[in-house]
Formats: structure tokens, C-alpha cells, sequence
């Protein structure tokens, strides 16, 4: 199952790409930052996909959510 997580620099969308990546679902986060700023502690969300995206522009927001094709979105 492949799950889109927004605000993965915070500390609630950083716990939830490791928990994703402990039970062995593929995460794939989004943050503003051009690449991924949150807690550089060496955890799984460190080196998970990252996309750059600014929900506000719902433009993106549909780009990116027809080019990821999650089953799941974590707001």
C-alpha cells in the first residue's frame, strides 16, 4: 500500500513515515521545503520519497496526487 503524508518536517508526519516504513509500507512525504528539513536523526522518514509540494496550490496538490496514485493520504 503506497500512503502520501503531508507535513513530514513536523513531528506528527515524521512519526507516521516510520511507523509506515516499521510495518513495511511504502510512504511517500511531502513537505514546502524543497527537500525533505525535518529531524535529521537517521530514521526511516530521512531517506523515504520526498515531494516538495505547497497544499495550498490545489493545481499541485492534483498533480501530484495523479502522478503518486496513493491508496491512502494522511493529512
Amino acid at each position: 500500500m503506497k500512503v502520501f503524508v503531508t507535513g513530514v518536517a513536523g513531528q506528527l508526519g515524521h512519526d507516521v513515515m516510520n511507523e509506515l516504513a516499521k510495518r513495511g509500507y511504502e510512504g511517500v512525504g511531502s513537505d514546502i521545503a524543497l527537500s525533505y528539513s525535518g529531524v535529521q536523526d537517521g530514521s526511516a522518514v530521512t531517506i523515504m520519497p520526498y515531494v516538495s509540494l505547497d497544499i495550498t496550490d490545489a493545481a499541485a496538490v492534483e498533480k501530484t496526487l495523479l502522478e503518486i496514485h496513493p491508496d491512502v493520504i494522511v493529512h
